[in-house]
């Protein structure tokens, strides 16, 4: 499902060497339509002025995004921007160009996935640009979550539009850890969600995005493999782990 190049990782459980993230790129499958007003956090990163991930706005100056999308970005923040308030990919909206990339100092192929981004052009609230929270808790088990992008409808597939979306589960951490045994499993700074026969997910384009439950953002749109595979459930960073560092770099509580 989402991006970059395949890589090894050390899980922080054991030490163990893991034979490489599947290269991957968030896309939304099995979703439906969705209108920037009801998911009014999300926004659009675009590099050289073409949609690339996804991030949620987080207070008038911050998003936060996935650490892989803007990994050796931060010396070309000139092509660097967020569109804000559109339901349409590349087109609407306001355009907010990047002051500052923070990305976790811990970050490495898909673990401590996280940054954060100033942008230069504050954003001005409306019925389709607000912030949202950032959870202390992360859901339960089986805890109904929602996901939101512009990636690919399907693997390799065509690239949508229009904004979607599309409803999954919160998948308990040690299933999914076995799920993704091949890769190492997960770290417990990963959380998983899905459905149990695959056909619905996060998967390119859709990476940083945000994985929201009871209006509150619990996850960011990370890695996985294959696009919505039974069987392997989408992993995001687990924002309840790294919502104090995000705190201590913006101010955002």
């Amino acid at each position: 499902m989402y991006l970059l190049a395949l890589a090894s990782l050390l899980a922080c459980t054991g030490a163990v060497s893991l034979a490489g993230r599947p290269n991957t790129d968030g896309r939304i499958v099995g979703g439906t339509p969705a209108e920037i007003t009801n998911y009014p956090y999300q926004v659009s990163m675009e590099y050289f002025f073409s949609h690339t991930c996804g991030a949620s706005i987080i207070s008038p100056e911050w998003v936060v995004t996935a650490a892989h999308c803007v990994d050796k970005k931060e010396g070309q923040l000139s092509v660097v921007r967020f569109r804000a308030g559109s339901t349409y990919r590349q087109q609407g909206g306001t355009l907010h160009n990047a002051a500052e990339i923070i990305m976790h100092p811990q970050y490495s192929d898909y673990d401590y996935d996280i940054a954060v981004v100033r942008v230069k052009e504050p954003f001005e609230y409306s019925d389709s640009v607000q912030p949202i929270s950032l959870t202390s808790t992360a859901p339960a088990t089986g805890t109904s979550v929602v996901v939101t992008g512009w990636g690919r409808l399907a693997e390799d597939g065509e690239v949508p539009y229009q904004l979607q979306q599309v409803q999954v589960n919160i998948v308990d951490f040690e299933e999914c850890n076995s799920d993704y045994w091949l890769y190492g499993g997960i770290t417990t700074r990963m959380i998983c969600a899905g459905v149990p026969d695959g056909g619905k997910d996060a998967c390119e384009g859709d990476s940083g995005g945000p994985l929201v439950a009871e209006g509150e953002l619990v996850g960011v749109v990370s890695w996985g493999s294959g696009c919505a595979q039974p069987g392997y459930p989408g992993v995001y960073a687990d924002v309840a782990v790294f919502k104090s560092w995000v705190t201590s770099v913006t101010g955002v509580q």
